[in-house]
């Protein structure tokens, strides 16, 4: 818009100029039209004189005629004579007629065949009305019998005589008499058309009706003889643009190249306006562009070493002032400190109160250890909820300690953000520079170290950074990468132990176990990488690798004849976050092959107790489909007895730690009465596991608990000793297997 502006002058004179050349050239337009009309009304009105003269003078002729005959009292051989001179002098009469007050005819004289006399002497209707005409009285009317073309007339003069009163009569070419006047006068181009008002019938007509240049036409109505006529006029297509002007034409094109050429020059100055308009703009930009660069590079000049939201250091500062505070303690000989502070559980507040009111808190937290920093100190935020307070000139670890517990208790007094009141706490780990080892990047990274494992503690604490700990990290790591390519290389296997009737000793049933051996024979226990497994996102693969294997082992010892065996898997926290997880279970047990009502899923109190709604529907839909559902280690977890009844669940496995000193310890038997009656109430089935001596049968039996799992009747085994076992005992368990 701003660069239409300049050339508006232009586009102005432009329309303008096209409007006012359109306007004139249409003025003169509609100026001729009104003068061709005026000329064809014109042209018309001549014509109509012309005809209508004609016309006359053809009466005039006959009306002589029939009175010199009168005179000479009708005398036959004097119109015989006199006929002949009339029809020359007027030549459109075709023939001439005298009939006596009888209607008789008298005298004849044609110059064509014989007409039809005795026709028009027989028409009744025609002779009344030649009857009631008055003699004197001049009339033109249809030639009736006597005309060769629909379009010949009759002229008729009645004049009184001795006998009564005779009737001349004229017979009159009108066709050719209308195209002889309209060819003389008009020209060949031209349309006419002649019609009786009275009769409303077209006496003439010469051209085409339905050509366009018809609306062109000029009429004229006029009384002839005592009856009414309507003459038209139109010209042809070719005689209408020969009558048109060629002013309107030249002068819109006078306009419009007019206009053209002012624009055009209009144009050029404006784009000379233009240009330097830009050249000023440019030369404003320039400038403007200048300020910005510089305020921009001063910004992020700042941004570099600082952080946008607390403006507090970033981690390329604090990577400077490291670099200071290890140059200072080179000379000093004193040491550099870190405290890696992780807020705990901030996710929850982004969650629940949302991003703006966690940055709100990222800040104040910002200004409160900011507070208790002290001199040579930097504190810096890493990004997310994480923050490091780097300390210089520090000569044991006990002042790092202190600096830790400052910072926990300086958190410990509630937040206001908005109208919201916040506790949070936090994770430190801590880490002490050694002379000549460590670096910026390795204080940091040890001081992470200790962080997770300050994190594992329990939060809301603080731990030193060790050797033994960088050494049992180091050992996590490897055995990360181990767990991966064991995963890829299919180098798990899945043990099963069984689950007994304990009155019977029969084998109802089995949990799959998940166990890792490495080509070298080594098994490594499910503590070990089971939870490096749930951190690292491996357990859903390892997890669907055991149900697709146990569901498989089900069905073969199915097909051996143990059809009532149930096979107990463990389902991960994880897996329940997975879309589709029941339908892929589904589908595991259908090309297995196995009734759903002998799979039971097992997950702990914990994982039962966290997303209550959607693991709730879960659980629904896993009953639905006739799959039972087991809460494993139950009674150490969150112990929510409120929501147990509340979910679908078809057993509880009474953890092994209630088990193990039976029937001695006087609270574990307490626990494990009240897990049974519970259990009871809500008639749900229970599994006690850990059972290793008869006393701890006989103390469940006597308690209604009769399924256990446990070393006494058999530790994890491989699915094909498994298989042995149920073939050696048929099913049951002896007493010493172990």
């Amino acid at each position: 818009m701003q660069r239409f502006s300049h050339f508006r002058l232009a586009i102005l004179t432009a329309l303008v100029g096209i409007i006012l050349s359109l306007g004139i050239s249409a003025f003169l337009y509609i100026q001729d039209n009104q003068r061709i009309r005026s000329q064809l009304s014109n042209d018309v009105t001549e014509l109509q004189q012309e005809v209508n003269r004609q016309l006359q003078t053809h009466m005039f002729g006959l009306t002589w005629m029939a009175r010199h005959s009168t005179r000479n009292q009708g005398d036959h051989n004097l119109w015989q004579r006199e006929a002949p001179i009339v029809i020359n002098s007027y030549p459109h009469f075709r023939c001439l007629l005298w009939l006596n007050s009888q209607f008789e005819l008298e005298s004849l004289y044609s110059t064509i065949a014989q007409p039809s006399v005795d026709q028009l002497l027989a028409d009744q209707d025609y002779l009344d009305s030649l009857r009631g005409l008055e003699p004197g009285q001049r009339v033109m009317l249809p030639a009736g019998p006597l005309a060769l073309n629909s379009a010949d007339v009759a002229l008729i003069a009645p004049l009184n005589t001795s006998q009564g009163t005779d009737y001349y009569l004229g017979i009159i070419d009108i066709e050719g008499l209308l195209r002889s006047t309209v060819a003389r006068h008009m020209g060949r181009h031209v349309y006419f058309r002649l019609t009786s008002v009275s009769s409303n019938s077209t006496v003439f007509e010469l051209g085409n009706n339905d050509d366009a240049s018809q609306s062109w036409s000029g009429f004229s109505e006029f009384t002839l003889f005592d009856e009414q006529w309507r003459m038209e006029l139109w010209p042809g297509q070719d005689q209408l643009q020969a009558m048109r002007s060629w002013v309107p034409l030249l002068i819109m094109l006078a306009g419009l190249i007019t206009t053209a050429l002012l624009t055009f020059v209009l144009y050029v100055l404006g784009i000379s306006r233009v240009r330097a308009q830009e050249l000023a703009d440019t030369n404003i930009d320039l400038y403007v562009e200048i300020e910005e660069r510089e305020r921009v590079e001063k910004k992020m000049a700042y941004l570099a070493e600082h952080d946008w939201l607390t403006d507090l250091a970033n981690r390329n500062a604090l990577m400077e002032r490291l670099e200071e505070f290890f140059s200072q303690s080179a000379l000093t000989q004193q040491h550099v400190g870190a405290l890696f502070i992780d807020l705990d559980n901030f996710k929850e507040v982004n969650d629940a109160l949302g991003h703006s009111v966690g940055d709100q808190l990222l800040k104040r937290v910002a200004t409160r250890l900011n507070k208790i920093a002290p001199k040579h100190a930097c504190l810096a935020r890493m990004g997310g909820d994480e923050y490091v307070l780097a300390i210089a000139c520090l000569n044991d670890p006990e002042e790092l300690e202190n600096y830790a517990r400052q910072v926990l208790s300086a958190l410990d007094t509630h937040f206001y953000v908005d109208d919201y009141e916040m506790f949070i706490s936090a994770s430190i780990g801590i880490a002490l520079s050694q002379p000549e080892i460590d670096t910026p990047e390795s204080l940091i990274r040890n001081a992470d170290t200790a962080l997770y494992r300050a994190k594992e503690s329990g939060r809301n604490s603080y731990h030193l950074y060790s050797e033994i700990l960088h050494h049992e990290l180091n050992q996590r790591m490897e055995l990360m990468k181990r767990l991966r390519n064991a995963v890829e290389h299919d180098k798990l296997r899945v043990y099963y132990q069984p689950k007994v009737d304990m009155q019977s000793r029969r084998i109802i049933g089995a949990e799959a176990l998940v166990r890792w051996q490495e080509s070298d024979g080594q098994i490594i226990g499910p503590d070990q990488f089971i939870p490096i497994a749930e951190d690292t996102g491996l357990i859903i693969p390892i997890s669907e690798f055991v149900l697709k294997t146990a569901c498989k082992q089900l069905a073969a010892w199915h097909t051996l004849g143990f059809t009532e065996l149930t096979m107990a898997v463990n389902l991960s926290g994880k897996q329940l976050q997975s879309p589709g997880l029941i339908e892929h279970i589904m589908e595991v047990v259908n090309e297995s092959g196995i009734p759903p009502n002998k799979l039971e899923l097992e997950l702990t109190e914990q994982v039962f107790i966290e997303n209550i709604q959607s693991h709730t529907n879960f659980m629904h839909a896993v009953r639905e489909r006739g799959i039972a559902l087991a809460i494993d280690d139950f009674g150490i977890g969150y112990s929510s007895l409120s929501y147990l009844k509340h979910f679908p669940v078809t057993a509880l496995k009474i953890d092994r730690s209630f088990v193990q000193d039976l029937p001695n310890d006087k609270d574990d038997a307490t626990l494990t009465q009240t897990i049974i009656n519970l259990a009871k109430s809500l008639e749900i089935d229970l599994v006690a596991e850990g059972v290793e001596t008869e006393a701890q049968v006989d103390f469940l039996l006597d308690r209604d608990c009769s399924v256990g799992q446990g070393y006494l009747f058999s530790r994890p085994i491989p699915a094909h000793e498994f298989t042995q076992l149920l073939d050696d005992y048929q099913g049951q368990i002896p007493i010493q297997i172990m």
